[in-house]
């Protein structure tokens, strides 16, 4: 009787574990996709913004959405498309921006980019100059259901200045 309780929790222990394991693998895979998507809904911002798609930015972001940038307050979902549509769209057009790295954990995804664009119109006050210039920075956004809930960016505003004429370049 002895033999057949040992190879009956034997038999419990190793069904156990093997489920154990197969669930473990199943959720590693269930969580690289859903980085991979959250990392595509992140990019499929930005794409969006660049090609002037306000109904899919519209549809991106979440109606709570917060964003944080340089060190301003936060702003909501729509005063970040008036920026996007209104200010930054109106003086840089022909904007193409480049994605070098994208890191993806959990429900955030940080991006460093280089945004090459023209100043064809007054940014924030400054008039066009017809330069071609490069945006860098990086940006993190959050994630949930399907929508970009937060975005926290660092714009390389002090390079943009030099490049548009604003103030002097660095003394070498």
């Amino acid at each position: 009787m002895k033999k057949v309780i040992y190879w009956a929790l034997l038999t419990v222990f190793l069904v156990s574990s093997a489920q154990a394991q197969t669930s473990k693998h199943s959720s590693k895979k269930h969580s690289k996709m859903s980085i991979d998507a959250n990392k595509e809904i992140a990019l499929s911002l930005s794409k969006s913004i660049m090609k002037g798609d306000w109904a899919k930015v519209e549809d991106l972001l979440s109606d709570d959405f917060q964003y944080f940038g340089d060190g301003q307050a936060a702003i909501g979902k729509k005063e970040y498309i008036y920026f996007m549509k209104e200010i930054l769209s109106k003086g840089f057009t022909n904007m193409d921006m480049h994605f070098h790295r994208v890191v993806g954990e959990a429900d955030m995804v940080a991006v460093d980019y280089t945004n090459f664009m023209d100043n064809s119109g007054v940014y924030f006050g400054i008039p066009a100059t017809g330069k071609r210039i490069a945006s860098t920075g990086q940006f993190m956004r959050q994630i949930k259901n399907g929508k970009v809930v937060a975005e926290w960016q660092t714009t390389n505003t002090y390079g943009m200045m030099v490049q548009l004429g604003v103030i002097p370049p660095p003394k070498k």
